[in-house]
């Protein structure tokens, strides 16, 4: 038994591509649109910087003062009652907006009729701007002729004038924004429950487990992810809400509803303070990215 080998069974050469040009055309569309981009975004930040190290009179910076304006913040004890302010309405609403919002999610699951008019009636309070929601519950809790307040009065005897008070007009505050944000967090839920496999539910309800341990075992763990990413996401938006706050309270009674992010608005275009209010707009920027980091931590820990 013989061996043959031909010229013809040997491979062909392959033919060496010549590299492609690359290609400029791509770029000079995109280019003008990404350096504006890059320019009203990179602009303003190097702008508050500067001015957080000036003295400023409405918007020219008069003299260098270094790190005076972020020292100044640290000693005016008001800062640290809106920061106080801030924390009690951030948490105050994540408190509320969790567990209604998980609620809402779990109703609008089951089967029910007219489902779809229940979803969109649920979700309608997220239609509605920050600004015109401020205003029509402003007109609603209003001391003098707002309806709550004189139905309050009817019924109880009692008027209901939360906006009068601290206390009142924080915990009203608190609750019109949890009204305002949770179709948001609702929505989100609804679509993580949807997501669950029914047959783990089965499973274990013929291992006889009840509502709670479905519950406990199977719903909370599922949508966990879920519930990182709409803390973490209205965690910035409550700590930086503005317009609900200065619509519908102005910061008071007696500034006990003004926050930071409230408190750079008015020091910047009330007092116009350029410069502090640069140096406290700056301090939130690095606190959203303090939280933007664990965002970005919490959502990555469940897949290592």
């Amino acid at each position: 038994m013989s061996l043959a080998i031909t010229a013809d069974e040997s491979p062909a050469p392959v033919a060496l591509r010549k590299p492609r040009k690359r290609s400029w055309l791509p770029l000079a569309f995109i280019g003008p649109a990404t350096a504006l981009v890059i320019a009203v975004s990179i602009y303003p930040v190097f702008d508050a910087i500067l001015l957080s190290l000036h003295a400023t009179r409405y918007a020219q910076k008069l003299h260098f003062v270094g790190l005076d304006n972020y020292i100044a913040l640290l000693k005016d004890p008001s800062i640290w009652d809106d920061a106080l302010s801030a924390v009690i309405y951030t948490v105050g609403s994540l408190a509320l907006v969790i567990p209604y919002a998980l609620a809402i999610a779990l109703l609008l699951n089951r089967p029910m009729r007219f489902r779809g008019v229940v979803r969109t009636l649920a979700i309608l309070p997220w239609v509605f701007s920050q600004t015109v929601t401020a205003l029509l519950w402003g007109w609603l809790l209003n001391p003098e002729f707002g309806p709550i307040n004189y139905a309050s009065q009817e019924l109880i005897g009692v008027p209901a004038a939360l906006l009068a008070s601290p206390t009142g007009a924080m915990a009203a505050l608190v609750g019109v924004n949890v009204w305002s944000s949770y179709p948001m967090a609702a929505l989100l839920f609804l679509a993580a429950l949807q997501t669950i496999p029914s047959d783990l539910y089965e499973a274990m309800r013929m291992d006889g487990a009840g509502k709670i341990a479905l519950f406990r075992y199977i719903t909370v763990p599922m949508i966990t992810p879920t519930l990182v990413v709409i803390l973490i996401q209205l965690t910035l938006l409550y700590f930086n809400m503005v317009t609900l706050i200065y619509v519908l309270t102005g910061g008071g009674p007696v500034g006990s509803t003004q926050t930071l992010a409230l408190r750079v608005l008015k020091m910047s275009f009330e007092n116009w303070d350029l410069g502090r209010g640069a140096a406290l707009g700056l301090v939130l920027t690095f606190i959203n990215l303090a939280l933007s980091l664990f965002y970005v931590r919490a959502l990555r820990a469940p897949q290592r």
